[in-house]
């Protein structure tokens, strides 16, 4: 006589509502990282792919599955902006005669990947409270996590971060009429700020009502003041500044109770850093950051800002469709000429003009809303403004967030 033992598979009693939950967790948490710590997948190799690359890749499910919860608008927003782009990259590739490069390659799959993902993380964060605060504590941890690279770097040198990934090849330390400023994950200082002063909307997304865990908003803006004094970069500060201001706009219009035990927090805590620095006797040297606020030289820093806007503006106007990503070539020495230290203006210069306009209507449409999601716009909308940001994988997508998150419901703090 036989006996037939039947054993349960072990997967049997995993339901598919937990995969799918667990998958679009696991999605956001590398999205939200990625935006903030472009970490190198294969370290050492200058164009290497990097871990925002890797989560727009692993995201692009999330379409399909939250294809049901997006609106019309939404629904329709991520395919015409995909074909949008898609069309004017066939266009500049056949004026130019030229096939794609790799370099053309992860620039468009980068814009392509985060307009068709985008409307579906922010139909995501809008309806599920606790997804919301799963992707801004990701993005929080990932500003953190890059701040502490510098600290890295100061133990094992550029050459131990590049060999975990954690340092581009391109990482510098300039020092410019005595202001050191530092970079290692990012390539320029006012990229690099760019991600770490992102702690402070993502902490502001992340805080509930209670004033005890304004604390981790307290810290966030910590986490950007020392970011500052690493990379010395003007714009990250102000974009965190503006975030916090707009922070409390937004209190007022949903009628938040006043925190007194906060402010008195605020103040416990600053207190307590300035006699920390003073026993420990850490030397500061002010002079190296304080000259980055003086009033002539931020003058005369802006009037070449204006000149450049200009001279990319009128490049614009020549090639309104842009000229993509990789056309050294083509553009030869006038290349150089074109860094345009405005994000929509590389845009246009890059994407082309429709898309420029495009994304900074539905940023300053996203701004107006004043709910939960507006320090984030203001912040971004700051950033664009002041900087070229429309490069890497993070922003690209943080770029597209926003635009998408225009059309959302106004949802209270």
């Amino acid at each position: 006589m036989r006996v037939l033992i039947v054993r349960a598979a072990p997967w049997r009693g995993v339901r598919l509502s937990d995969v799918r939950a667990a998958y679009e967790a696991w999605a956001l948490v590398l999205l939200g990282v990625g935006v903030a710590l472009p970490v190198f997948l294969v370290p050492g190799w200058v164009s290497a792919p990097r871990l925002g690359d890797l989560a727009l890749a692993a995201a692009l499910p999330l379409i399909a599955l939250q294809w049901g919860r997006m609106g019309p608008a939404a629904r329709a927003a991520g395919p015409v902006a995909a074909f949008v782009l898609l069309a004017t990259m066939l266009i500049q590739v056949s004026s130019i005669g030229q096939t794609l490069n790799v370099s053309d390659a992860a620039f468009w799959f980068r814009w392509l990947a985060a307009a068709l993902v985008a409307p579906a993380v922010g139909a995501l964060i809008v309806e599920d409270a606790e997804r919301r605060r799963l992707f801004f504590a990701a993005v929080l941890a990932g500003a953190v996590c890059h701040l502490a690279t510098y600290g890295l770097l100061s133990l094992f040198g550029r050459d131990g971060l590049q060999a975990v990934g954690l340092a581009s090849p391109r990482a510098a330390y300039t020092s410019v009429v005595a202001r050191v400023r530092i970079t290692t994950v990012a390539e320029h200082p006012n990229a690099a700020m760019g991600m770490i002063g992102l702690a402070v909307p993502a902490a502001l997304e992340v805080l509930s009502r209670q004033w005890s865990r304004r604390t981790v908003a307290l810290s966030a803006a910590g986490v950007a003041a020392v970011g500052f004094l690493c990379t010395l970069s003007r714009g990250g500060l102000i974009a965190a500044g503006a975030a916090w201001i707009a922070r409390v706009a937004v209190g007022r219009r949903w009628r938040e109770a006043g925190s007194p035990l906060g402010l008195l927090l605020a103040v416990c805590l600053l207190a307590g850093g300035l006699a920390a620095i003073q026993v420990t006797r850490v030397e500061v040297d002010v002079s190296r950051f304080a000259a980055r606020l003086d009033k002539e030289q931020m003058a005369e820093n802006l009037r070449g800002r204006i000149d450049t806007w200009t001279r990319t503006l009128d490049f614009v106007a020549e090639r309104p469709l842009g000229v993509g990503w990789s056309t050294a070539d083509e553009l030869g020495t006038f290349r150089a000429l074109t860094v345009s230290h405005n994000g929509y203006l590389f845009m246009g210069r890059t994407v082309g003009v429709l898309a420029a306009i495009a994304a900074l209507v539905l940023h300053l449409w996203s701004v107006a809303r004043l709910d939960v999601f507006t320090p984030l716009s203001v912040y971004l909308l700051t950033m664009m403004l002041s900087e070229d940001l429309a490069q890497g994988a993070g922003f690209v997508f943080l770029i597209c967030l926003v635009a998408a998150l225009a059309w959302r419901r106004p949802v209270a703090p």
